[in-house]
């Protein structure tokens, strides 16, 4: 019994850690999504043809560079063109 709390224990102090870790883990922005993330937080004060050119340039990127969608900004910059095109 006591063997069977220590181990559940131990697992749970595993995974304790790894989520404490996991922000250390997950690798920084790059430069060029920071600069789509600043410009994104801003399509619904810019004109309507400047936000979808914006929307275009960014597919375009993440299309030419698939690994961007792993970057912690991708989902941010995500949900402001979702709520801009439902604003739109």
């Amino acid at each position: 019994m006591k063997k069977t709390i220590l181990i559940i224990a131990a697992m749970m102090l595993v995974c304790l850690a790894f989520y404490g870790w996991k922000p250390l883990l997950q690798p920084p922005s790059n430069p060029q999504m920071e600069a789509y993330y600043r410009e994104s937080a801003n399509l619904g004060s810019v004109p309507a043809d400047s936000a979808s050119r914006f929307i275009a340039n960014f597919l375009g990127y993440s299309l030419a560079n698939p690994s961007v969608q792993l970057d912690p900004l991708y989902p941010e910059i995500e949900k402001n063109m979702h709520k801009y095109s439902l604003m739109h």
